[in-house]
C-alpha cells in the first residue's frame, strides 16, 4: 500500500521568548529612540541639513555596527531569499526616519510625537491581517489605552501646526507600522545586530546618493548643530538594534504597544533637560501609557490561520 508523502514541515516561527529581556530592549530603545527629536532639533538648529543628518545617523550606524561585528567575529551572511524582504526594511526605515526627524523641524517635537506614535494602532490590525497575532479584544483595548495616555501626555498643540509636518510625522509612524512586520520575519534568521548595520548601510548608501545629486552636505555650523549630529547617530544605532531584539522576543503588537514608553521618555527628558515641567494632565497620561502597556501583556494569542510568517 502506497503512503502518501510527508507534508512540509510549517516554516518556522520567530523565537518569542525572553519576556524579560525584551522588555529590557524596550525600556534601552525608548532612552534612547526618546531622546533623537530632541537631538535632530538641535542639529537644525545648528545649521544641518535634512539629508546630511540622515547620511551622518545611518553613515556612523552602519561603519560602527559592522566594525563591532567584524571584531568580535560574529557571521555577517546575508541570504539571497532574505534580499527582497531586507529591501523592504531599507525603504521603509529610511522613510520612517525621514519623516519623523525632519518633521520636528517645522511643528513641535511633542506634536511630532502624537501624530508619529500612531504607529501602534496600525500595528495589530496588521499583524491580524497577516495572520501572524490574533488581535484580541483585549490587546484592541491595550492600543486604544496606550494613544490615549500619550495624547494626554503631549496634550495641545495640533490645531495650528504646519500640515506639511504633519503629514511627515504620519507617513514616518506608517513606515514603523509596515516594518514591524517585515523585520519580525528577518529576525527569525537574522541577528538584530547584523540587520541593523546592514539597513543603517543601506539607508547611508540612498542617502549619500540624494545628496550628490541635491546640492551636496549642509554640515553643522556650531558645537550645537554637531551635538544634534553625533547624539542623534547614537540615539538611532543603540534603539534600532534594541527595538529588532524586543520584536524577536515579544512579537510585534506588544512590543508596539511597550514602545509607547518612548514619548513618556521624550516628554520626562525635555522637563529635565529644558525646564519644561509637566503638567497635571500630562502625569495622568503617563500612567495611562503605563497602564496600556500592561494591559498588552500576557500569553500571545495565536496566529489567526495555520499560515505562519517566513
Amino acid at each position: 500500500m502506497m503512503s502518501l508523502p510527508a507534508s512540509p514541515p510549517p516554516p518556522p516561527q520567530p523565537p518569542v521568548v525572553g519576556s524579560l529581556s525584551g522588555f529590557a530592549f524596550i525600556i534601552v530603545t525608548a532612552l534612547f529612540f526618546g531622546s533623537a527629536p530632541t537631538f535632530a532639533r538641535l542639529a537644525f538648529d545648528g545649521g544641518t541639513g535634512a539629508l546630511t543628518l540622515q547620511l551622518a545617523r545611518f553613515a556612523l550606524a552602519g561603519a560602527g555596527l559592522s566594525l563591532l561585528l567584524a571584531v568580535t567575529g560574529r557571521p555577517m551572511v546575508i541570504r539571497r531569499h532574505h534580499l527582497p524582504l531586507l529591501a523592504a526594511l531599507v525603504v521603509l526605515s529610511g522613510g520612517a526616519s525621514y519623516g519623523y526627524m525632519t518633521s520636528v523641524r517645522s511643528i513641535p517635537v511633542p506634536v511630532a510625537s502624537l501624530v508619529f506614535f500612531t504607529f501602534p494602532l496600525m500595528v495589530g490590525p496588521l499583524a491580524h491581517l497577516l495572520g501572524d497575532e490574533r488581535l484580541t479584544l483585549r490587546r484592541v483595548l491595550a492600543l486604544g489605552v496606550g494613544f490615549t495616555g500619550i495624547a494626554l501626555l503631549l496634550e495641545g498643540g495640533m490645531a495650528h501646526a504646519d500640515p506639511i509636518g504633519l503629514a511627515m510625522a504620519f507617513g514616518g509612524g506608517t513606515c514603523v507600522a509596515v516594518s514591524f512586520q517585515v523585520s519580525r520575519r528577518l529576525t527569525v534568521d537574522i541577528p538584530p545586530l547584523l540587520l541593523t548595520a546592514t539597513v543603517a548601510s543601506a539607508c547611508a548608501l540612498f542617502s549619500g546618493t540624494l545628496i550628490a545629486l541635491h546640492g551636496g552636505l549642509q554640515l553643522p555650523t556650531d558645537a550645537r548643530g554637531w551635538t544634534g549630529v553625533l547624539g542623534n547617530a547614537v540615539a538611532y544605532t543603540v534603539g534600532l538594534t534594541c527595538l529588532f531584539a524586543a520584536i524577536q522576543r515579544l512579537g510585534t503588537v506588544r512590543a508596539a504597544v511597550a514602545v509607547n514608553l518612548e514619548p513618556v521618555v521624550s516628554v520626562a527628558l525635555a522637563a529635565a533637560v529644558l525646564g519644561e515641567a509637566l503638567t497635571g494632565i500630562q502625569l495622568v497620561g503617563a500612567f495611562i501609557v503605563l497602564a496600556g502597556i500592561v494591559l498588552a501583556q500576557g500569553r500571545r494569542p495565536r496566529p489567526t490561520s495555520s499560515r505562519e510568517p517566513r
